[in-house]
């Protein structure tokens, strides 16, 4: 079994019938998700990525022109800001037996996990949801972790608490001939009796964005070894886990999809984009201005024969006045920036309240972003959204973990301790006094409020495990004794203050 395990896990999958033809992964008999939701991430994406269409108008000529479009990406400052204060680099992930620990953080390390999946939780925050998945690499005969945002995710069956199959799709573009060809990678994952199975299936089109027809393996030369099918037991979860942000998706109520940071504020993000658009172009446009009469407009002609203009004509406002005297004059038309500012401004405080943060966390004027000690004394919005999608991104890490080893095992590459916790300790100093905070554990410990354990594993982010060895090396120190010999008195001394 292990070795047709092998044999199949890469980055990606293959396929083995060649009669299927899709326009799109949608049109997957298997995938039953409505085509509105991927339009909606779609629209997400774009918008994430800046992509705006050049703005028409007609200059002073009345001649047709375009000009790019002039943006702020709200949405990027917004899901970088939110990623940032869920997960950061002062996260400690850990698990409470030095063997798993060890095998885990060279996982980690080889993989720049905390690097990479910071930045891919600011994209999955943005557009919709990201999915984790850790695959065997063959080359390196290591674990590898891959990432796959809302807009490649095709959940198959689902509850409203989790996903528990999905089909995940990546695209590799050749080109042959002169032409760009489009192989699409559908990585099938469901349970079948009890027990995990994965389908790989390989798809060939022309045209971007669609799917078309299913084609062998051994199509790609990056395939050629994969099976087309691998039924696999001993697996307790999906080797998936999904991401998405804290509340319900409200652009879909029956979709197990989340709803990015955009879809609740794209109208004012749109507004966003308009007014400093408009701001940039007025910048633009308020150059010396002159005003004249239709003779200075009337063209003068080249030895060619190619008109001569004489004034700029990079305005879409007519300059020329209809006179019987020749006429000439000029003005300096006036900037309306603090209009425009005011104006951004106060979208931004509206997007603040559709997104979860608190007044001033992205206002741009300089007087009132929060510090860190206003927002948690007063219990603020950042704080409370922060708080939910902690607890969501610690149980997917948690759940990346027991993928981890359970993969690692079926591989043989660990064969150490499966009964062992996994600590996910967060930078609650973004918040939080760490002084304050032990003050607070000390006196309910003092107060018999709360245990020495409970006190240490909140303090410090330890397992029970680990809280319970410290308490007894403590001890030992006291005692000036070999803290092995009373670490089960330790134990039963702490459960008997829990009681």
């Amino acid at each position: 079994m292990f070795e047709r395990i092998k044999n199949f896990f890469r980055k990606g999958g293959a396929a083995i019938g060649m009669t299927n033809s899709y326009s799109t992964i949608l049109d997957h008999p298997k995938i039953a998700m409505p085509a509105d939701e991927y339009e909606r991430i779609q629209k997400n994406k774009r918008l994430y990525m800046d992509q705006f269409p050049n703005v028409n108008y007609i200059d002073s000529n009345g001649t047709a022109c375009t000009r790019p479009f002039h943006s702020i990406n709200v949405s990027k400052a917004l899901s970088r800001k939110l990623a940032k204060l869920v997960f950061n680099e002062g996260c400690v992930i850990n698990a409470d037996d030095k063997q798993a620990d060890k095998f885990l953080q060279d996982v980690f390390r080889d993989n720049k996990f905390r690097k990479n999946f910071g930045e891919e939780l600011e994209a999955g925050y943005a557009i919709g949801g990201l999915a984790l998945r850790p695959y065997f690499d063959p080359s390196t005969q290591k674990i590898k972790i891959s990432f796959c945002r809302a807009d490649s995710f095709f959940p198959l069956q689902s509850n409203s608490n989790d996903i528990s199959e999905a089909a995940i799709a990546n695209v590799d573009v050749v080109v042959e001939g002169n032409r760009s060809i489009y192989y699409t990678l559908l990585e099938i994952h469901e349970w079948v009796n009890g027990k995990y199975q994965i389908s790989n299936e390989l798809y060939r089109s022309e045209t971007a964005g669609q799917l078309g027809n299913r084609v062998p393996l051994t199509y790609l030369e990056k395939y050629k070894n994969l099976q087309p099918m691998a039924l696999l037991d001993r697996f307790t979860r999906p080797l998936f886990t999904y991401i998405k942000l804290a509340g319900k998706n409200n652009a879909n109520l029956s979709s197990p999809l989340g709803a990015g940071v955009i879809d609740n504020s794209r109208k004012q993000l749109m507004d966003i984009n308009e007014k400093y658009d408009q701001f940039m172009w007025e910048i633009e446009k308020s150059r010396t201005k002159i005003l004249a009469s239709d003779h200075f407009f009337k063209y003068r002609y080249n030895e060619q024969g190619e008109p001569i203009k004489r004034f700029d004509t990079k305005t879409d406002v007519y300059q020329q006045l209809k006179t019987d005297d020749p006429f000439i004059d000029s003005f300096s038309p006036s900037l309306h920036s603090a209009e425009y500012i005011e104006s951004i401004n106060f979208i931004l405080k509206i997007i603040e309240t559709q997104v979860g943060l608190s007044p001033g966390t992205m206002s741009f004027d300089g007087r009132s972003v929060k510090t860190a000690t206003e927002i948690i004394s007063e219990n603020s919005e950042t704080f409370s959204t922060r708080a939910d999608n902690v607890l969501i991104v610690e149980e997917a890490i948690k759940e990346l973990v027991t993928s981890i080893f359970e993969l690692a095992r079926a591989y043989k590459l660990y064969t150490g301790p499966s009964d062992f916790g996994v600590n996910v300790n967060f930078d609650d100093g973004v918040f939080e006094s760490k002084q304050a905070q032990l003050e607070y554990n000390n006196s309910a410990v003092l107060g018999s409020l709360m245990s020495k354990k409970t006190a240490m594993m909140k303090q410090f982010g330890y397992t029970e495990k680990e809280a319970l060895a410290e308490l007894a090396q403590i001890q030992a120190e006291i005692l000036g004794i070999d803290p092995m010999e009373h670490q089960n008195e330790a134990e039963e001394e702490e459960l008997g203050e829990e009681e």
